[in-house]
């Protein structure tokens, strides 16, 4: 015959375990004490006491809840990988401003984003980190120019971004400000 405690009886039952304690102290369900604070219920004599309880069916229950939960989540993280694909794939790059060129000589309202970091003693290293971050600090304006001196140019900045670029890096001890820092002059270029 199996026996369990008073905790398992409750769980089994579907009841509180103060409820498994009233039934016992009422002297409606048997149990033995075989050692002090130790308790034990056979699962047959709960069956007669709970009568309208099937031993097991709370734990049955909660097995069928859980189960039913794995499977939406499995559902969800499909649904958010196929959105992530989506997203990834069906993502355009921005195209550049109506009429503007990315490719030639560089235009004159736009300035190179290295030349400029070196200009203002910024690691390289660090300004691309912020430029190329999934939601970038600094944005740069992407294309193929060439500067005055024939350097090629794949990233340039334009007033708001060399504004931003003063506020992201001013506070820095490496930084050296330019005559034309903080920029502000150039929102009427």
């Amino acid at each position: 015959m199996e026996h369990v405690n008073i905790l398992e009886a409750a769980r089994l039952c579907g009841v509180s375990d103060k409820t498994i304690r009233r039934a016992i102290h009422k002297g409606s369900l048997p149990a033995s004490f075989p050692k002090p604070n130790r308790c034990e219920i056979a699962v047959s004599d709960l069956e007669r006491c709970f009568p309208g309880q099937q031993p097991g069916h709370v734990q049955v229950a909660a097995e069928q809840r859980l189960a039913a939960l794995e499977r939406r989540i499995e559902v969800l993280e499909q649904q958010v990988q196929e959105w992530r694909s989506k997203l990834e794939a069906g993502m355009p790059r921005r195209s550049p401003r109506k009429g503007e060129r990315s490719i030639g000589p560089l235009p004159k309202r736009l300035v190179s984003l290295l030349a400029f970091a070196a200009l203002h003693h910024v690691p390289e290293q660090k300004v691309l980190t912020h430029v190329n971050m999934d939601i970038p600090l600094l944005k740069a304006v992407r294309g193929e120019w060439t500067d005055q001196d024939g350097t090629m140019v794949k990233l340039a900045l334009d007033s708001s971004g060399r504004r931003v670029f003063y506020q992201l890096y001013r506070e820095l001890p490496y930084f050296l400000r330019c005559s034309q820092c903080p920029h502000d002059y150039l929102d009427t270029v």
